[in-house]
């Protein structure tokens, strides 16, 4: 039988997404309108937020385009209407599910749980892995903590193409029509996509007869022009323009109906990106040169546990990577003998600070963090030394964080090893470097002018987690742990985790925030909505 021409298949694939994506606005169209009608019945109520989440927006970047009046629909409509943080601090790690997350619950990835795109559950011995279409939605089960969506779970809430959706009235997910266009690398028309999808949003608005409580929009180009061409890019650059001029379209149109002075709108993004030109394979380093036994079969629960069990008793570390900047490793707790280890814990007990600085590997031991910080690939190295203190490992020292009394509570650093390791000197108050404890707001406002901001409330939380790993592994400025990409995210410095921040509509003063989180949206919604602010969130209100 004659097979039919490889080209084929390719054209039929095309005529259907075009049929697929009909009506979708161009790029080029005007101004001011995406053709979307946010007409409401004269009675009907208008009160409520629109957030826009945007993939990888790099702050400086950012700002230097709005600056240079590139982002025009940005500065008309949220600079200058309402309130702008230049430089808000995303989660630690910066990656895109675990920020994604936070910025829907109001926690650090820590206490919401979901630490990376990926992780080792040593507990069940599973893998789990967001950007597989298999378990892309297991994301609502994982974590913990509740969502904006489901504080407001007596409103009309919509998630269009926002991960992290429980609670939603109705989960847009767009999988059919966005994904032929996604796997053609064809990011602009995937958000244009989204952000049409407004128009099915107030369909069932108006059949509900009213405006929705909340309404999340995620949209993605830039991270993916970055991945491919760097943030120094001009492609990165037409990514941001394009994402500036269709949402500024989409706000045109609540605008002529008159949605913008009962509406409050939101734009942020999960994380920063910076370039990348050298790659350090660190799962190959820990195998080959240190001599660590390492597990990599992706076991799902639907996998025989005893199967599971046989596997990942013959290795003693797990690793795995989220953003290329951000690498994790799980490892078993040696059992001791004097100076001698006759095997290994089962997977469910975690190693001490003790264990992972005399490892064991090769034909001796090994200080895993000490061995993996002199790397020239490598920032920093974090992990536990006890509950509630995590250390930091660096080329030039080691410092350590203690939280008193848990979440919430005041922090206090101490150096361990060297001499101002992180070169906060001159810049963090003298009395903090010397062991004043202060509490989570005051070391974020400290640390925004050092290159590791945020990182006190932010590391100690991250190991919380039951999928946090041992060791957390953060690459150095140009550097990543994968070999395919031009740019990457999930370190520690400022240009992975700044992002901007801008909010306007009733109740919104107009202003410039010197320091915020990402997590501060949850609190600020629910309080511009005349809703309770519930304890235990690590965002706070940022309206009077």
């Amino acid at each position: 039988m004659t097979k039919p021409p490889v080209l084929l298949p390719l054209l039929l694939l095309c005529v259907l997404l075009v049929g697929a994506n009909c009506g979708v606005p161009g790029a080029a169209g005007p101004a001011d309108t995406y053709g979307l009608d946010f007409s409401l019945p004269a009675d009907a109520p208008r009160a409520g937020v629109v957030i826009f989440v945007v993939d990888a927006l790099n702050a400086q970047v950012f700002g230097e385009m709005l600056e240079a009046g590139k982002l025009p629909a940005i500065q008309k409509y949220f600079v200058d209407r309402g309130l702008y943080a230049p430089r808000a601090v995303a989660n630690t790690p910066s990656v895109t599910l675990a920020n994604l997350t936070s910025i829907i619950t109001g926690q650090f990835p820590g206490h919401h749980g979901i630490t990376g795109i990926n992780w080792f559950d040593r507990n069940q011995l599973i893998w789990r892995n967001y950007e597989m279409i298999a378990q892309k939605n297991t994301l609502d089960g994982d974590y913990t903590a509740l969502t904006l969506f489901e504080h407001l779970h007596d409103e009309l809430t919509f998630s269009i193409f926002f991960q992290p959706h429980r609670g939603a009235t109705k989960f847009i997910e767009n999988w059919t029509s966005a994904g032929p266009p996604f796997l053609f690398g064809w990011y602009e028309l995937v958000d244009r996509l989204t952000l049409h999808r407004f128009g099915l949003v107030m369909d069932l608005a108006r059949q509900c007869g009213r405006f929705p409580a909340l309404t999340v929009a995620y949209l993605l180009a830039p991270d993916f022009r970055a991945y491919s061409q760097g943030v120094s890019s001009e492609a990165y650059r037409a990514a941001l323009v394009h994402t500036d001029r269709q949402i500024g379209r989409v706000l045109g149109d609540m605008e002529r109906a008159g949605l913008l002075d009962h509406v409050v709108i939101v734009l942020t993004s999960d994380h920063g990106m910076s370039d990348v030109t050298q790659h350090w394979d660190l799962k190959s380093f820990v195998h080959k040169q240190v001599g660590v036994r390492i597990g990599s079969t992706h076991w799902w629960e639907s996998d025989p546990f005893e199967e599971r069990l046989e596997d990942f008793q013959k290795v003693s570390a797990v690793p795995y990577g989220s953003g290329d900047r951000y690498w994790a490793l799980c490892l078993r707790k040696p059992i001791r003998q004097g100076e001698h280890v006759t095997g290994f814990e089962p997977w469910m007990v975690r190693p001490g600070g003790d264990d992972l600085r005399r490892y064991p590997a090769g034909k001796g031991f090994v200080n895993l963090p000490g061995v993996l910080c002199e790397r020239r690939a490598v920032d920093a190295v974090a992990y536990a030394a006890r509950p509630d203190t995590v250390r930091l490992a660096l080329s030039s020292g080691e410092v350590e964080f203690t939280q008193i009394g848990g979440p919430g509570g005041p922090i206090v650093y101490r150096v361990i090893r060297g001499d101002d390791p992180l070169g906060w000197s001159g810049k963090v108050p003298p009395g903090a470097l010397a062991g004043q404890a202060l509490s989570e707001r005051q070391w974020l406002e400290a640390t925004m002018q050092t290159n590791t901001p945020d990182l006190p409330a932010q590391i100690v939380a991250y190991f919380r987690s039951p999928y946090a790993a041992d060791l957390a592994v953060f690459a150095a400025p140009g550097w990543d742990f994968d070999n395919v990409r031009h740019a990457g995210h999930g370190g520690l410095r400022p240009a992975d985790m700044f992002v901007p921040l801008l909010l306007a509509g009733p109740g919104v003063p107009h202003g410039r925030l010197e320091a915020a989180r990402t997590v501060d949206v949850v609190p600020t919604v629910l309080k511009l909505l005349g809703r309770q602010v519930p304890a235990g969130l690590d965002g706070q209100a940022l309206v009077p």
